[in-house]
């Protein structure tokens, strides 16, 4: 029995990312921002493919997306041959493995025999456009091929699609990138063609008593009631952001432009604060020193959609255990000068 019962309606087909092939699904919408595809005949959710809002950066990508679904296609059936021609394309089923696998094919040739309205003993040639035969011409059984279908899909992938362009387009319109600019706006340098931010602190770093010193370099202090201690991290603090700024947008920016998903965590403020911190987290020091590369980019500059430059808060990275308790880092009025 599924974990979801009878809810699910296997009216689709779905072009798995794990084989490329094609398989009979039905889909599930979970809270609002995960789309979950069921297999039919599989019963483990282990088999599951789920996929989250966060998982496409643009509307490109959501189209690749719904190019993976369709109507589930049609069996020719033992008396219907006649509907196989040349150049029509297909799906037929590839042998191997322990479940039905289809691909798309093209037809090359139908080589016609006499049979019984029962039984279909016609073949037809078809060349392979993915899957394990994918480039090559094979001899196929008719009772084999399967016809495509044409028609909209299941209103929930719609609806799904609907929340990832939501998703997309807003996150597309939180940044803009300014291309060579001879400066980045850093705590340690300034642009005349841009309003100045605050002052950061002495000789125009930021101050950071909310960090203690370790063996691996620095983590933020935290009372001792925190919530979770990531462990050995490596992370970056930005300054000088939106107040209201959503650390998802963060997040997907960051991943379309470096293609790393990393963590973000916006360090809390005082009300009469103008400005906000994040705190950007990942688990390899090779990715966040791509991430720090394209943040410290002389090249560009990134702005808010009202016209704020992002800030480095330092000339380096840092390593050690990161709390997601934030309330360690102090208030940017109480930073000390």
């Amino acid at each position: 029995m599924s974990l979801f019962g009878d809810d699910v309606n296997y009216n689709l087909e779905f072009r798995s990312t794990k084989d490329d092939g094609w398989y009979h699904c039905g889909v599930v919408l979970q809270h609002r921002n995960h789309l979950r595809v069921k297999f039919n005949h599989f019963d483990k959710i282990s088999n599951d493919e789920l996929f989250s809002v966060t998982d496409f950066s643009t509307n490109d990508d959501v189209a690749k997306f719904l190019q993976r679904f369709r109507p589930e296609s049609e069996p020719i059936g033992d008396n219907r041959c006649s509907r196989v021609s040349e150049g029509l394309m297909v799906c037929a089923a590839c042998t191997g493995g322990n479940h039905l696998r289809k691909f798309d094919a093209v037809v090359e040739a139908v080589i016609k025999k006499k049979h019984s309205p029962e039984k279909c003993l016609c073949t037809c040639l078809l060349f392979w456009q993915h899957g394990p035969e994918e480039g090559h011409t094979t001899t196929t059984n008719l009772s084999s091929v399967y016809l495509i279908k044409s028609g909209s899909v299941d209103p929930t992938v719609l609806n799904f699609t609907k929340l990832v362009k939501e998703k997309v387009n807003r996150a597309s319109t939180e940044f803009i990138l300014i291309p060579k600019n001879p400066y980045l706006f850093k705590g340690t340098s300034s642009n005349e063609n841009i309003t100045k931010p605050q002052d950061f602190g002495s000789g125009g770093h930021s101050s950071h008593d909310g960090f203690s010193a370790g063996s691996e370099g620095f983590f933020p202090v935290s009372d001792k009631g925190c919530e979770k201690e990531t462990g050995n991290q490596h992370y970056l603090i930005l300054e000088n952001l939106e107040t209201d700024l959503c650390p998802l947008f963060l997040v997907d920016f960051i991943h379309e432009q470096t293609l790393i998903t990393a963590q973000a965590y916006i360090i809390p403020h005082l009300l009469s604060e103008t400005r906000a911190r994040a705190a950007i987290v990942v688990d390899k020091k090779t990715e966040l020193e791509t991430i720090y590369k394209f943040l410290n980019n002389p090249n560009h500059i990134i702005v808010s959609s009202s016209g704020r430059p992002w800030v480095l808060a330092e000339d380096k990275v840092r390593t050690g255990s990161f709390s997601t308790n934030l309330h360690g880092f102090p208030p940017m009025s109480e930073v000390k000068v």
